[in-house]
């Protein structure tokens, strides 16, 4: 279970309340390939499906519910795996990254994926080693389980800025557009201002 820490804490509806199965849980510890000598970090136990599956390690864990906030944990740890609250995640991520684990893998919803959050990732000096794309039936829509590592392999996913027209604008290509109380429909498979 996930419990995002001060305001979500005191919600009446906790949105960030999310219960991980348990085999999507033992499947990310897999992917981690931890150690007996790693030191690993849940950082949200809630009900331990995580902290309470790990192999045998030396494992820590923060819950916000104890007065374990994720965010003061300022220990050394190797691993970091859990399920963020989806509220959170820019702060989390910049938390994950100034705890410098050799490694860390979360859960992330399919919007919560993006361009801006893996090049936060990147510049932390971390690469996407692995990806398990996944369906959870009470959760909005798939997710991503994505494993981040200190290493000098390339990420195995790359990705692009916004794509624009071949005319270097943000044309109108599919879009109605209104000018002077005229609506006009523009063709989707061709640009206006090339000719």
């Amino acid at each position: 279970m996930i419990k995002a820490t001060h305001s979500i804490k005191n919600r009446k509806t906790a949105n960030d309340i999310i219960y991980t199965p348990k085999p999507l849980a033992e499947l990310m510890i897999e992917l981690c390939d931890i150690q007996q000598v790693d030191k690993v970090l849940d950082p949200s136990r809630g009900g331990g499906v995580f902290y309470n599956n790990l192999p045998e390690c030396n494992k820590d864990y923060c819950e916000i519910t104890e007065d374990k906030d994720f965010f003061k944990y300022d220990k050394e740890v190797d691993i970091i795996i859990g399920n963020p609250p989806y509220s959170l995640w820019n702060k989390w991520l910049e938390h994950t990254i100034k705890l410098n684990p050799n490694k860390f893998c979360y859960i992330f919803g399919q919007m919560n994926l993006t361009i801006p959050r893996l090049r936060k990732i990147e510049a932390g000096g971390y690469k996407m080693t692995k990806i398990h794309l996944c369906q959870v039936w009470w959760w909005f829509g798939h997710s991503f389980v994505c494993v981040f590592e200190k290493t000098n392999k390339n990420s195995i996913m790359s990705y692009s800025e916004r794509f624009f027209c071949e005319c270097g604008n943000r044309c109108n290509r599919g879009k109605i557009t209104t000018k002077n109380g005229v609506k006009t429909k523009h063709d989707p498979n061709k640009c206006a201002n090339l000719k």
